[in-house]
């Protein structure tokens, strides 16, 4: 039976730990003011740094969130991909989802709206990702508060949100006025799973 069973790094890292150690106390003993007040003097200090790692080690998930979090606030809109391979998108202050994501290499700012079923483009931002508008057929209606409007189908070479990209995904273009771009269902299923936490949208990456 093994007592002890770590892994590659983990042993790594315990030797080096060991020859630091060993490297310390060799300096120590080498002092000219070898004395046990600063034997326990150094033996104070470097068990309040190893405490002080082994704590940033147990608690590292919990630390990275809480970094994702911080920058989150700063940055509301800017995905943040965290250890468990979710994305991570905080709510704005209107109480909706809004996130930066890049179309064929271009920025465009969405909404995530569960009510729309597709990926749904505003023509200003169409034009922006390099969409021909005339080579559309807006035969797509759609019933909104504003009454019906009209969409076109289309597809997008590239979208990337995080460190995921997408290739060919369907979308379409709304020939009414949008506020804002909409990244409606068919983008949410490209995803293992999305759920709504607190005051976060989570996004779990699929297992390729």
């Amino acid at each position: 039976m093994h007592l002890f069973n770590f892994s590659s790094s983990e042993t790594q890292n315990l030797v080096y730990l060991l020859l630091l150690l060993t490297l310390v106390a060799s300096g120590i003993l080498r002092s000219r003011d070898f004395t046990f007040g600063k034997i326990l003097q150094y033996l104070t200090i470097w068990s309040v740094v190893a405490l002080f790692g082994v704590f940033l080690y147990t608690y590292r998930f919990e630390l990275s969130d809480f970094k994702s979090r911080i920058l989150g606030e700063l940055q509301p809109t800017k995905a943040r991909v965290n250890s468990n391979k979710q994305i991570v998108i905080n709510i704005a202050q209107d109480g909706h989802f809004y996130v930066d994501v890049k179309i064929n290499s271009t920025p465009v700012k969405f909404m995530i709206d569960t009510g729309a079923s597709a990926i749904t483009l505003s023509k200003e931002d169409a034009l922006r990702v390099g969409i021909d508008l005339q080579n559309l057929t807006f035969n797509q209606s759609y019933q909104t508060a504003n009454g019906i409007s009209y969409g076109a189908a289309t597809k997008l070479s590239v979208l990337e949100i995080g460190n995921v990209r997408f290739i060919n995904i369907n979308a379409s273009v709304n020939n009414a006025a949008m506020g804002v771009s909409l990244l409606g269902m068919n983008f949410l299923r490209q995803f293992q799973k999305y759920e709504f936490y607190r005051d976060r949208l989570v996004l779990t990456i699929q297992d390729n």
